[in-house]
This record gives C-alpha cells, sequence and structure tokens, in this order.
C-alpha cells in the first residue's frame, strides 16, 4: 500500500496536542526525578525500611514510560506545524504467531517480576519488567483491535493514544473526584445532625487506629462494608457513575477529530487508541504497589485494559458512523452498550470484593452466601474477558472488509501521493490527510 502524503497546515489541534505532548512528556521527566530524589533523601535519614524507595522507583518508571509514549505525538505534530508532510500509514494486522509469542513472553515477563521482587537483590531490576508486564497485553490487545486499520496520519494514531494517556484519565478523575467529595460533604452534614452516629464513628476510628492486625480493622469495619446500602452506593458509583463519566471521557478524542472521520473504521481505531491510553495508565498506577501477590495484579490488569481499549473503540464507532451517515442510533447504542460492558465488569469485581468479605468473616465454616457471590464475580469476569478478544478480532475484520469495499468502489484515478486538494470527498484515505 502505498502511502498518502497529507496536507499540511497549522490546525488548532495541532497545536493543542503539540503543547500537551511536549508538555506532558517534559512534566513527566521532571516529575520521575523529583519523587525519586525526594524519596531517597527520606530514605538517607530513617531507612529504606520504613520508606520504600523502589515503590518510588516503580512509579517514577510508569511516569517516565508514559512520558516516552508523548513523544511521538510532539514530533509529529511540530513537523506538521512546521509545513513538513506526515504519511498516512496503517498498523500492520499482528499475525497469530506473533500474537503467541507476545502472550508467552508477556506470562513469562509477568513470572519474573514476581520472582525477582521476591529477592533482596534482583528487585531492584523489577521496575523495566514491571513495565513491560503492563505495556505487554496493551500492545496485543492495541494491535488485536486496529492491525490493518488506517486511523489517518502517524501524527493523528501517536496524538490519539496521547490523549487518551492526557485527557481521558484527567477528566475522568477530576469528575470522580467531585462525586466523592460531595458524598463526603454530605455525609459530613448527616453526621452534623446524628451526634449519636458521630459517637460511633469516633470510637471505631480510635480503636482501628490503635490496631495494626488487618483481622481486627477487618471485624470493624465489616459490618458496614456489607451494609446492603453501602453495597448499593458502591454498585452505583463503580457500575453507573464510573462507566458513564470514563466513557464520556475516553470519547472526548473522537469527537475532537469528529469533522475529519471519514468511516467508522477510523472512529473506531481512533477509539481504541484512545481506550488504549487510558487503560495504560489506570493500569500503570494501579499496579505499583508490589506485594506478594503481585503478579496477579498484573495480570488482571491486562484484562482491565482490553475492557477499556474495546469499549472505547465502540463509542468511536458510533461517533465516526454518526458523522459519515447522519444517523445518531447507532452511536447511542454503541454508547449504551460500551457502559453497559464497563458496568458489568466492575459490578463483577464489587461482587467478588463482597463475597470475598463475607467469606472471611463467616462465623461458619463455609458461608455459602460469599461462595456464590464470589462464583457470580468469577464467572461473569471470565466470559467477558474471553468474549473480548474474539469481539475485538471480529469488529476488526468487518471494518477491514468495509474499508477494502470503500476504496475498491471509490478508488482516485490520480497516482499517490495526493493532497487533500485532489482527493476525492468518498475516498477514505484522502479524507485522513486533515489532521486533527
Amino acid at each position: 500500500m502505498n502511502s498518502i502524503h497529507l496536507q499540511t497546515g497549522k490546525d488548532w489541534r495541532s497545536v493543542l496536542l503539540a503543547i500537551a505532548s511536549i508538555g506532558g512528556a517534559l512534566m513527566a521527566a521532571a516529575l520521575a526525578v523529583i519523587v525519586v530524589v525526594s524519596q531517597a533523601a527520606i530514605n538517607f535519614g530513617s531507612g529504606p525500611q520504613n520508606h520504600p524507595l523502589l515503590d518510588t522507583i516503580l512509579l517514577a518508571s510508569a511516569i517516565l514510560f508514559v512520558g516516552a509514549l508523548l513523544i511521538p505525538a510532539a514530533y509529529f505534530s511540530v513537523r506538521r506545524l512546521t509545513g513538513e508532510q506526515v504519511t498516512a500509514s496503517p498498523m500492520k494486522k499482528m499475525n497469530i504467531g506473533a500474537g503467541l509469542l507476545v502472550i508467552a513472553v508477556w506470562l513469562g515477563i509477568v513470572a519474573l517480576t514476581q520472582i525477582f521482587y521476591g529477592n533482596s537483590i534482583l528487585r531492584w531490576i523489577t521496575p523495566p519488567f514491571y513495565v513491560l508486564s503492563i505495556g505487554l497485553p496493551v500492545y496485543f490487545f492495541a494491535r488485536l483491535a486496529i492491525g490493518g486499520l488506517n486511523a489517518g496520519s502517524k501524527q493523528r494514531t501517536w496524538g490519539a493514544l496521547g490523549s487518551g494517556m492526557i485527557l481521558g484519565p484527567a477528566l475522568a478523575m477530576f469528575i470522580e473526584l467531585t462525586f466523592v467529595l460531595i458524598l463526603l460533604i454530605g455525609a459530613g452534614v448527616y453526621l452534623a445532625f446524628h451526634p449519636e452516629l458521630r459517637t460511633v464513628f469516633n470510637s471505631i476510628r480510635e480503636q482501628i487506629g490503635s490496631t495494626s492486625n488487618p483481622d481486627n480493622v477487618l471485624n470493624l469495619i465489616s459490618p458496614y462494608l456489607l451494609n446492603p446500602v453501602v453495597i448499593f452506593m458502591a454498585l452505583l458509583f463503580f457500575s453507573v457513575i464510573g462507566p458513564v463519566v470514563e466513557e464520556s471521557a475516553k470519547s472526548l478524542t473522537t469527537w475532537t477529530i469528529f469533522d475529519h472521520l471519514s468511516s467508522p473504521a477510523q472512529g473506531f481505531v481512533i477509539g481504541a487508541l484512545s481506550g488504549t491510553g487510558f487503560g495504560l495508565v489506570e493500569s500503570l498506577l494501579a499496579s505499583v504497589q508490589p506485594d506478594s501477590s503481585w503478579a496477579v495484579t498484573l495480570l488482571v490488569r491486562g484484562g482491565t485494559t482490553m475492557m477499556h481499549i474495546v469499549t472505547a473503540g465502540l463509542t468511536g464507532w458510533g461517533i465516526a458512523y454518526f458523522h459519515v451517515h447522519k444517523r445518531a442510533g447507532w452511536m447511542v447504542a454503541l454508547y449504551a452498550l460500551a457502559m453497559f460492558l464497563h458496568g458489568v465488569w466492575n459490578a463483577s469485581v464489587v461482587v467478588i470484593v463482597v463475597g470475598a468479605t463475607h467469606m472471611a468473616l463467616g462465623a461458619q465454616s463455609t458461608d455459602v452466601l460469599g461462595i456464590l457471590l464470589m462464583i457470580l464475580g468469577i464467572a461473569t469476569l471470565s466470559i467477558i474477558a474471553l468474549s473480548i478478544p474474539i469481539a475485538l478480532g471480529v469488529i476488526n475484520w468487518r471494518l477491514r472488509i468495509s474499508s477494502s469495499s470503500i476504496k475498491t468502489t471509490a478508488a482516485p484515478s490520480i497516482p499517490t501521493p495526493i493532497t487533500i486538494e485532489d482527493a476525492p470527498r468518498g475516498d477514505e484515505e484522502g479524507k485522513t490527510n486533515r489532521e486533527g
């Protein structure tokens, strides 16, 4: 396939992308240095046993990795703004052998990460293994989703990934923290008008502060954790509010180039890349603190990332379909499907946690309710986790066929390279040249 030379120009989106990516990369490098130096200074005075320097180095490695992934977006944005040409080149489809190799390497690296962490000397070389343990499944599922599909120029491809790492998580975190703050304020007001509850709360807080035994802490707070109102609030936040907020935030990347989308396939690719960036950042932060079950956490985060990729891809597909065909029904349906899938995933995790708490606190040798909840949550997660790779492969196959038929019926009769002035409105690749 010939590369298409793209029209250059100073689009406001290129300006914002250049500023955000350059600034983000520089801030990531500075922040990584600051957190490591500050923690090293603390350790120098009080000893590493009380202040784990390794955890800080792991966090710094995650920050640097995210910053490094912003560099290509900055590079291609600057090239475009300086008048240079940027070519469109779709990511190649990954064959089965390569896919199996990536999975095997990923599993091996996860195992080594856990083994090295258990050794007092080798644990200091775990940061690159930790980054690979998160990065490899992200790469695998991203290739599975968008391999063979054309997002447009390389600037758009890397820009969508960078936007997913910066814009999506920042906006989602801000909105979710606002909800939490409102909830805390409401709880404070409620306690202010119920002094008897405030007395009980203060007593529990003092008891928790006076014990370091996790079992004792769990026994103290378990009546509240298993309260139906608390469980309902957890399900409401994690299975309704969270999915609505996060899927809306991830889809902003696709909306920013709404007027430049030429096919549903492009929308799916942009959305999937945004979900890739979002899932990558979330997984890096969620697994940055190692423990005896670190390998399990790293494996589970791979599943969570693929969920973010498929749901963001669905919303991007719907947005582009709406732009191309001027029909909002399919977009609304795909938004609803993405939020429902995300909500069921999160609800399954909540059910597992509730079931595990029941089993941990069960006075009887066998807690039937806890076991049933655990089975229900794990079974639901397993079904979704096994279905998502199949769904990504099927969607990718369908969109590749659709894109091929469009190019066959609407191919221009002029030789490449072509520019935006030459490209017919019906040609998919011709329309990808206007970068956003």
